[in-house]
């Protein structure tokens, strides 16, 4: 029900930018035990979510910022690597994606600990909430404290990063 995403994500390239062999990967390597039919839903449901960003009707707004090194890491192999690269250019070619990249130059910054989400839910009355995925699971923060926090991170974290252009030409 969310109409903008705000994400920071230190470790992986945002789910909703995710290509279906990169979903694979990062499940395969989860501790969590899936059989084959569970992992598939999850990619069909990740794919689902993903069509928002290209919705006329109920458009989905995503402002990602990842770590350079997300870009690096070659996350299922070197041909999902490439997929993933050139799905990440075609999607910043969308009207609701903004994504910029955080340099490794950068150093220290408001977010070392882990990546989070902010969820802005627009006319619909609902309070923007956090969510923080971690190592053990996820967290929702809905707590106006939490929200503010992350909220302000998040700018931070935009204002460190590299412009949009200079992060599609990295």
């Amino acid at each position: 029900e969310a109409t903008q995403v705000q994400e920071y994500e230190s470790g992986f390239v945002p789910g909703l930018l995710q290509v279906p062999e990169y979903v694979r990967a990062v499940y395969d390597v989860s501790p969590m035990c899936r059989s084959t039919e569970e992992r598939e839903r999850e990619v069909e449901v990740r794919a689902i979510r993903q069509q928002r960003l290209r919705s006329d009707d109920d458009p989905l707004h995503l402002v990602a910022i990842v770590d350079e090194s997300v870009l690096r890491n070659p996350v299922g192999g070197c041909a999902t690597h490439r997929a993933q690269l050139a799905h990440l250019l075609e999607s910043v070619e969308l009207p609701t994606v903004g994504l910029q990249v955080l340099p490794a130059a950068q150093g220290e910054h408001p977010s070392l600990a882990s990546g989070f989400m902010v969820l802005s839910f627009g006319d619909l009355g609902e309070p923007d909430m956090a969510y923080v995925e971690h190592a053990l699971g996820a967290t929702h923060l809905e707590k106006e404290p939490h929200v503010t926090l992350a909220r302000l991170k998040f700018d931070q974290l935009r204002s460190l990063a590299l412009a949009p252009a200079e992060s599609h030409e990295l």
